[in-house]
């Protein structure tokens, strides 16, 4: 195994600093718990976290409880991505390679993957991937084409700015909501570690879109948070000798969670949804591996123990139980094998594929079924439909109302959007205070507060992370609200 100087990769230094570190040197306080399981506590009790229990996984507004949701579907991946960092720990070349610092690796490692994890999705808008997709094209179609420009009229934004919303993407969002939008009087949001920030952050990118690399597929961090990215790549290794960034090592463990999690449990969604038998999976797969995948249908039979899966013919669902622990084993220990045979590269960050796919085509047959038997299905597609209208009615109506020049229809929109995301939007312009130092600003201030004071990349701004917020049944809510559908 090629050995990674993890220290460098697992820094524990924060945007401020905080109380813990604080505690940590009072000498009439303990503090047993390492920066790193602090960082796990700072999560689970924000409310970010609630709001995901009603946002889209697959099924968008589901009045269902078996299918899952964007919380349900982050808690199945936190606990893959911690069994990972335990696979990766305990593994015995590690355990000799790493000898005294092995038993702090094996308590931080799987924390910061645990953590990062249960995040990986905190960003995502209403309704899903496709909410994404509604957002970007909102922006391309108002930003980009001339013929639309007068309803952004004189509008004074650069081109790296405009970025933001054409490119708009649930991970970039979810580093704004973990660096500034969790607002107590700062600008340093839930201010985690560096280490796990950095695990979190699939796309280290913040320019356009470029597929030669893997962590800059896509636009992943905005422009407004560039001074945090900043002070995380330097403090974690993550600039290459050419100058541009790399990917945190344990991010490819936190992505290879995530895919093992929704390849196999979007798939036993839609068995529950009644969409389809157990036995048209195992038709499909074995459909697949008569192709020229790499795979051939008897080593998926033997590693996943099908025949005997099938026995089972009257329970389905313990079908699908014992499937799902099959896959997901198997998938875990092809990610961790994967991991350790590319950590030079990694390191290097020249390694440039997704875990679990490299030399592998399993899960693509599992993403394959799902695109064949679940997102054609016409009950998320009429909701889609629905989401789209909700989510362009919302952005032009807060686009109508932040951009107006009339000041009484400018603060009827202060009215309707989150106090916090106008409270961050007032620090930011704020001159007297540095962003990571502690201002008080009351609801009085904010009822006098003249939104003209902010630029219009702000006003996109606020505009853009109140509705990202939203879950995806109060997006419908305010829409119907705001079109007189609904008092």
């Amino acid at each position: 195994m090629y050995r990674i100087e993890w220290k460098k990769y697992l820094n524990s230094g924060r945007y401020r600093e905080s109380q813990f570190e604080k505690r940590k040197q009072n000498v009439g306080q303990q503090e047993l718990r390492t920066p790193f399981e602090s960082d796990f506590g700072r999560v689970i009790f924000s409310s970010a976290i609630r709001r995901m229990h009603d946002k889209t996984q697959v099924m968008p507004l589901s009045t269902g409880d078996s299918v899952h949701t964007r919380l349900t579907h982050s808690l199945e991946v936190m606990s893959i991505a911690y069994s990972l960092g335990i696979a990766l720990c305990r593994d015995e070349e590690f355990k000799k390679l790493y000898d005294k610092d092995a038993f702090q690796y094996e308590r931080d490692i799987p924390m910061i993957l645990k953590t990062a994890a249960l995040v990986h999705d905190i960003g995502n808008p209403p309704f899903g991937h496709f909410g994404e997709t509604v957002i970007q094209n909102y922006f391309k179609e108002h930003l980009e084409d001339p013929k639309f420009g007068e309803h952004f009229e004189n509008l004074k934004i650069t081109d790296k700015e405009k970025l933001d919303f054409t490119s708009f993407d649930g991970n970039a969002q979810g580093f704004r909501i973990l660096t500034r939008l969790q607002y107590l009087g700062d600008l340093a949001g839930l201010n985690l570690t560096y280490a796990t920030l950095a695990a979190y952050t699939k796309y280290p990118n913040t320019g356009d879109a470029n597929e030669a690399y893997i962590g800059s597929k896509k636009h992943g961090v905005f422009t407004s948070e560039d001074d945090v990215f900043q002070h995380m790549v330097e403090s974690c290794d993550m600039i290459k000798t050419d100058g541009s960034y790399k990917r945190h090592p344990l991010s490819f463990l936190v992505e290879a969670a995530d895919s093992i999690s929704y390849n196999i449990m979007d798939i036993e969604d839609g068995l529950s949804m009644g969409w389809y038998k157990f036995d048209d999976i195992i038709t499909f797969i074995k459909g697949q591996c008569d192709q020229p995948c790499g795979l051939k249908y008897d080593e998926i039979n033997n590693a996943l123990k099908i025949d005997e899966i099938r026995k089972y013919k009257m329970d389905e669902k313990k079908q699908m139980a014992a499937f799902r622990v099959a896959v997901v084993s198997r998938q875990v220990n092809k990610a961790i094998e994967t991991f350790k045979k590319n950590l030079k590269e990694i390191d290097e960050g020249s390694y440039s594929k997704e875990l679990i796919e490299d030399g592998d085509g399993f899960s693509t047959i599992l993403r394959d079924f799902a695109k064949t038997y679940i997102f054609p299905n016409k009950q998320i597609e009429q909701i889609e439909l629905t989401g789209h209208s909700v989510l362009t009615g919302l952005l032009e109506k807060l686009r109508f109302y932040a951009f107006n020049t009339d000041k009484k229809i400018r603060d009827k929109f202060k009215s309707v959007v989150s106090k916090s995301a106008i409270k961050v939007a007032m620090h930011t312009i704020d001159k007297d205070i540095e962003p990571s130092k502690y201002k008080y600003y009351s609801d009085l201030s904010l009822l006098t507060f003249d939104l003209d004071k902010v630029d219009d990349y702000l006003k996109l701004r606020i505009i853009v992370d109140f509705i990202s917020g939203m879950t995806d049944k109060y997006a419908v809510s305010l829409y119907q609200k705001l079109c007189g559908l609904k008092l």
